[in-house]
């Protein structure tokens, strides 16, 4: 019988480093965001009305140079990201956000990959069982028979009756 990390050990290194990635990348930024931070993260989220595919912090459009300088206003005067993204899909619909609401049909784009990845995680570790608990194939007496008998020349066929034509 194998060890536990002779069984184990591959999917115990595969759960450390998810674990792992996943403290790093959910663990906040030890200082605050800067106005001038909070500015571009609100700009990427925001879509310009007039440009197509960009968002209002990399569109030079005029327009999107003003609402840089609005959220900037705004940010200054104490509102939140959120109230600022409100404002901006009051005004001009919420087409406007980049980044949809998860809810509704909408919450079903973010939760449908992240289903199909464990379902198809959960059915590759039931394949891997399978194959790994299927055990050895032995051949029967009756299968060795049919063998010898095949390799004497002895199983009443004709080379005519395989199609070879010989």
């Amino acid at each position: 019988m194998k060890s536990f990390l002779g069984k184990w050990g591959g999917w115990v290194a595969i759960a450390v480093v998810l674990v792992i990635t996943f403290a790093v990348g959910t663990r906040p930024s030890g200082t605050p965001p800067t106005n001038a931070d909070r500015l571009l993260n609100i700009s990427q989220t925001i879509k310009c009305p007039v440009c197509s595919g960009e968002s209002v912090a990399e569109s030079n459009a005029s327009v999107s140079v003003d609402i840089r300088t609005d959220i900037a206003k705004r940010l200054e005067q104490g509102q939140t990201d959120d109230q600022i993204r409100e404002y901006y899909a009051g005004r001009y619909g919420k087409y406007i956000l980049l980044t949809p609401e998860a809810t509704g049909v909408t919450s079903l784009v973010w939760i449908i990959p992240v289903v199909a990845l464990v379902l198809a995680l959960a059915g590759l570790v039931v394949v891997f069982r399978r194959w790994r608990l299927g055990g050895e194939v032995h051949a029967t007496d009756a299968d060795r028979a049919l063998v010898g008998r095949a390799l004497d020349g002895d199983l009443g066929i004709d080379d005519a009756d395989m199609g070879t034509g010989r």
